[in-house]
């Protein structure tokens, strides 16, 4: 299909943006990500053109955080392999799964997402809800919550349950690497629906396959995940994984359209809103 030249915005969910496709659009004044992640859009390459980039934030708060807990009951309660052992023909799986209820639960990363998912965890009743962000946020101390900011060691160290909800950028790639992940112990759970590149996916994958920890992951360092990924080495039993789908529910989808059509409408009015690079002259 042919781009038009002449289109005053560029829309995109996760194709990338680059200053080659920039070039193509000289009259561009707007790049509306239609998607809360914006990692994949040159931002230098914006601000150079003096194009604003907005996104969609919050869209799929209660999508992620639900598939947060629903990993961890999925991996908690053996749910795959019950699958799987019923469609071989057999019956009995496992001797018994695991519940959420009186277990130490670590959320790591606290803006929306985070908070919600810590919310969500509150509900089944744990022992502790520890949290770690960059800043303490005193919407996690405070009811419903009721939980304890902590350090990121006390966490890998402390939790039955870790959940990573960290956005991935420079400071944050193999965030989460090998010297925390042995901290856990082989009854612990780690789960990502954040982004792959948070984790050092090597060390995850060799760590898991020796039954240190197990493991829900939704996002993976590569996606689609290559066939030779050692992650798919890892035995079954070890981790639950889902092809990036934490925020694709139905409603989410349909309300990341409407904000997505209401930032294009607010630009054209002047009025701007979900700016994460504003135009040239233009001030958040």
């Amino acid at each position: 299909m042919q781009e038009p030249s002449d289109a005053w915005a560029v829309v995109t969910v996760t194709s990338p943006v680059t200053a080659e496709v920039l070039d193509r659009h000289p009259e561009c004044k707007l790049v509306a990500v239609s998607f809360t992640g914006f990692n994949h859009v040159d931002l230098e390459a914006c601000k150079k053109r003096g194009i604003a980039v907005v996104n969609v934030p919050a869209y799929s708060t209660d999508a992620v955080a639900e598939l947060s807990v629903g990993l961890t009951l999925a991996v908690y309660r053996e749910i795959p392999g019950g699958e799987r052992t019923l469609r071989k023909g057999g019956w009995v799986h496992s001797a018994g799964g695991l519940e959420i209820r009186d277990k130490v639960v670590g959320v790591v990363g606290l803006g929306d997402i985070g908070l919600r998912t810590a919310e969500l965890f509150r509900a089944f009743g744990p022992k502790e809800l520890l949290g770690w962000s960059r800043r303490e946020k005193p919407a996690f101390s405070a009811a419903p919550i009721n939980g304890t900011h902590t350090s990121l060691e006390d966490i890998f160290d402390r939790a039955d349950i870790v959940s990573l909800h960290v956005a991935l950028n420079s400071e944050t790639l193999g965030f989460i690497g090998r010297s925390l992940m042995e901290r856990l112990r082989p009854e612990s759970v780690m789960v990502n629906v954040a982004r792959g590149g948070v984790i050092d996916q090597k060390a995850m994958s060799e760590l898991l396959s020796e039954r240190r920890f197990r493991a829900g992951l939704d996002v993976f360092a590569v996606e689609p995940i290559p066939a030779d990924d050692p992650i798919l080495q890892v035995p079954e039993d070890q981790v639950v994984i889902t092809p990036h789908v934490a925020y694709k529910s139905i409603e989410a989808l349909r309300r990341r359209m409407d904000i997505t059509a209401s930032n294009l409408r607010a630009f054209a009015d002047g009025a701007p809103q979900n700016v994460v690079l504003p135009a040239a002259g233009e001030d958040l």
